[in-house]
């Protein structure tokens, strides 16, 4: 009997962890809505106390390209949060703001977070819940809430309506949504919701196809580097000074999917691929560069 309610308390007990706000390895990815290609990671990375209160570091980088057409990864700032019988407190402006409320009912509704921008969306504009429910998602049961956001300038480019799942927050919109809204004008810091993991959950990805950390935007990349032929009906070659100065290559297509990838060697054959428009990465150990390719048959 002793070693059932043991069992119990430690499933019950897992459970309860597994399901909390931001655990260990907790990590979301979003696709980035700004100038240039790429992506921005929000990461778990410590605890703090505030005003008495213990709260969860998240830490975002930004990865993408920039002017010189490198690879980079550029811290963008913290934020601090904390929960609260299913509501997530966000820190601005030396209050406490909410960020997501998991238990809220259908006619709840409160301020979107760390809202700046009033002259298109005024002070009072919140995010409304219209629907509740439940999903399974890695063989957890996580409550769901469906909410609209009231301002008709967000609802005009798209943004009307997002779904807040458990713990993870907006499955469609950055987790600061009125900052991807800002971004549409001005380039801001976030985009679209791409993947959510943490040590103990696997990759949650329910819009997006490619790999979590691909840089998107490869249609409005420019090549750093040649290669010959481009169009290619069956290989590719390479100077040989990056088969010197590079260790590996990857092919990608559009959408973030690796097509190929191995150790670089001179001639690339592509013969596998479909015709179509993709995406030569190589790298070595401290850089990157890309190239466009045009597959024809």
């Amino acid at each position: 009997m002793k070693t059932t309610f043991l069992l119990l308390f430690l499933l019950l007990s897992f459970s309860f962890q597994a399901q909390n706000w931001s655990p260990s390895g907790a990590n979301w990815k979003y696709s980035y809505y700004g100038f240039f290609p790429g992506y921005v990671d929000v990461s778990y990375t410590g605890d703090t106390i505030i005003d008495g209160q213990s709260a969860k570091i998240l830490s975002k980088t930004f990865n993408g390209i920039d002017w010189n057409m490198a690879v980079v990864s550029n811290s963008i700032g913290n934020e601090i949060t904390y929960e609260n019988n299913g509501v997530i407190y966000l820190r601005y402006q030396n209050q406490w703001d909410t960020l997501y409320h998991f238990y809220a009912q259908v006619g709840d509704h409160w301020r979107m977070a760390k809202q700046t921008f009033t002259n298109v969306c005024p002070e009072n504009s919140r995010l409304k819940v219209t629907a509740t429910g439940n999903k399974i998602i890695n063989s957890e049961t996580r409550k769901y809430l469906v909410v609209e956001f009231c301002n008709p300038d967000l609802s005009s480019l798209g943004w009307g309506q997002d779904t807040i799942v458990e713990n993870i927050g907006f499955i469609g919109s950055y987790f600061l949504p009125y900052d991807q809204f800002e971004g549409a004008v001005d380039g801001n810091e976030g985009g679209p919701f791409r993947c959510y993991s943490h040590d103990n959950f696997a990759t949650y990805a329910p819009h997006f196809s490619g790999a979590c950390d691909f840089i998107v935007g490869f249609e409005e990349l420019s090549s750093t580097f040649t290669i010959y032929p481009n169009p290619v009906q069956n290989e590719i070659q390479l100077s040989p000074d990056y088969v010197t100065n590079f260790t590996q290559y990857t092919l990608y297509s559009l959408d973030g999917k690796i097509q190929q990838t191995g150790p670089i060697t001179q001639r690339i054959h592509l013969t596998q691929l479909t015709s179509g428009n993709y995406v030569l990465e190589i790298a070595n150990a401290h850089q990157k560069q890309f190239a466009k390719i045009v597959k024809v048959d």
